[in-house]
């Protein structure tokens, strides 16, 4: 496979990981009445995740945006999108109680920020590299709002 293919397989694969994010929160948000507007609200921002990377997608088509040398993760996309869509029918599947909801949703998170895969783009603009930055501080609030939770979660059991 080519590197460009490599790298474009790749971009979907982050855009399907996002997308499995917003349908596993969706599914937590009618789950858990109580909690409907944090799972609605990082619902929504995994739709935005999505649509930004689809639109660097075209970007990397055009030849505005690189992709780096040394920072392809296409297999380990391929494994974080096969967990994340085992979680999406674990989340379909079973009640699942509030907390074990909080668990799945950090170990995802937490997941995306630990791997780093958001480095296989190379960029060469300010205005680009703050929109990254932007995208993996949203990531770290997600954690934070999900921990937060927990805690209160832990405080009230």
């Amino acid at each position: 496979m080519s590197r460009k293919k490599d790298g474009m397989q790749a971009i979907e694969g982050l855009v399907e990981i996002e997308e499995t994010l917003f349908r596993i929160y969706g599914i937590f948000a009618e789950r858990f009445p109580a909690h409907r507007d944090m799972w609605s609200r990082l619902a929504e921002e995994e739709k935005g995740h999505a649509k930004w990377i689809r639109d660097l997608y075209v970007k990397v088509e055009q030849g505005s945006v690189r992709l780096g040398e040394d920072h392809f993760r296409v297999e380990g996309i391929q494994v974080f999108l096969d967990y994340a869509n085992e979680r999406l029918e674990e989340a379909r599947a079973a009640k699942l109680p509030f907390l074990h909801a909080l668990d799945m949703a950090l170990d995802l998170e937490s997941g995306l920020l630990e791997r780093e895969f958001y480095k296989i783009f190379e960029v060469d603009s300010e205005a680009l590299e703050q929109a990254f930055e932007d995208m993996q501080q949203q990531i770290r609030d997600h954690t934070a709002r999900i921990r937060k939770a927990l805690a209160h979660e832990d405080g009230l059991s």
